[in-house]
């Protein structure tokens, strides 16, 4: 298997995909956790920590796909498959396990990853992100064998900050949308252009 400094693939998991410009940090140091900027999933926001054994997590917001996404990574899980699912189940703390459907993803196809994503609807994808916050701590099985159990000490504080950016992304894309004057018309230039007579 490749081996790669922890510092850099702590990079790489926190970089999009397409390109580390894409990602911009919105809040660098919350005991442990970084907050940051995916362009490439319409300005979501996401948290993200390492952890011992070379594991990292990473929790967004997917505004493309109207959910949120929980993503555990592992340099040492080189059987996962890109596009892949794997039935797995995510405990938090003493509260009941969620089930649900992980797709195996490797990042820049180097580091191998799950993806759990948990819609909007019914509000599930709220009380999931309460029973991360709330607990601070995570265990995921596969095959009824646990293949990873995380402390996530200031959860908590790294959530609302994301809620936070998310929030602000949210508002910025609304204020972008929006023209002052609903009567204006723009040109390519983007000037309004002048009207014709009015007739009585």
């Amino acid at each position: 298997m490749l081996k790669i400094a922890f510092g850099a693939v702590f990079a790489l998991f926190s970089a999009s995909v397409v390109a580390a410009q894409e990602t911009v940090t919105w809040n660098n140091n919350i005991q442990g956790w970084s907050v940051a900027i995916d362009r490439t999933i319409n300005d979501s926001c996401f948290i993200i920590s390492g952890f011992n054994n070379e594991q990292f997590v990473r929790f967004q917001f997917n505004a493309s796909q109207q959910n949120v996404q929980l993503i555990v990574a592992n340099i040492h899980w080189d059987a996962v498959e890109n596009g892949k699912n794997y039935d797995i189940e995510v405990a938090f703390g003493d509260r009941d396990a969620w089930s649900g459907v992980a797709k195996g993803h490797r990042w820049s196809d180097i580091l191998p990853s799950l993806v759990l994503s948990v819609p909007m609807e019914n509000e599930q994808a709220a009380h999931f992100m309460e029973d991360m916050a709330a607990k601070e701590a995570v265990s995921i099985s596969y095959e009824g064998a646990e293949i990873a159990n995380l402390a996530l000490a200031g959860a908590q504080e790294a959530v609302a900050s994301m809620l936070d950016c998310q929030a602000a992304m949210s508002d910025a894309h609304m204020l972008k949308g929006s023209k002052p004057d609903p009567f204006a018309s723009e040109d390519q230039s983007g000037q309004t252009q002048e009207g014709g007579d009015m007739t009585l």
